[in-house]
C-alpha cells in the first residue's frame, strides 16, 4: 500500500513539475507576445506618423504643380502676345518700304526723325530730372 502511496506521490509531484514546466513556457510565450504587440503598436505609430508626413508632402507638392502649371499658361500667354506684336510690327514694316521713302521723300523722313529725337530728349530730361525727387 505504502508503494501504491509512493507512486501516486512520484507520480503528483512530476505532474506538478511538468505543470511547473508548462506554466513558465506559456508565461514566457505571453511576454514575448507582448512584447511583439508593444513592437507592432510602436512600429504603427511611426508608420502613421510617416503615412500623414508623405500625404502632406504630396498636397504640398500637388500645390506647387498647380501654381507651375498656372504660370506656366501664363507665360505661354505672354509669348502668344508677344509673338503676335512681332508679326504686327513685321508687317507693318513689311508695307512701309524705308529706304524707298527715304530716297522719294527725304524731308518727310527728316521730320520724322526729328519729332522722333525730339520726343526722346524730353522723355530723357523728364526721367533725369532732379527736382522730381523732391
Amino acid at each position: 500500500m505504502w508503494q501504491l502511496s509512493a507512486a501516486l506521490g512520484v507520480g503528483l509531484i512530476l505532474l506538478g513539475g511538468s505543470f511547473k514546466l508548462y506554466y513558465d513556457k506559456t508565461e514566457a510565450e505571453k511576454q514575448a507576445l507582448r512584447g511583439e504587440l508593444q513592437q507592432a503598436i510602436s512600429n504603427q505609430a511611426i508608420l502613421e506618423g510617416q503615412i500623414q508626413s508623405q500625404n502632406q508632402q504630396l498636397e504640398e507638392q500637388l500645390e506647387r504643380e498647380k501654381q507651375n502649371q498656372k504660370r506656366i499658361n501664363q507665360l505661354t500667354d505672354a509669348a502668344r502676345e508677344a509673338e503676335k506684336e512681332v508679326s504686327d510690327m513685321r508687317q507693318t514694316f513689311a508695307r512701309h518700304n524705308l529706304n524707298m521713302l527715304s530716297i522719294r521723300k527725304p524731308g518727310l523722313i527728316e521730320k520724322i526723325i526729328n519729332r522722333g529725337t525730339v520726343k526722346v530728349n524730353e522723355d530723357l530730361s523728364a526721367i533725369t530730372d532732379p527736382s522730381q525727387l523732391n
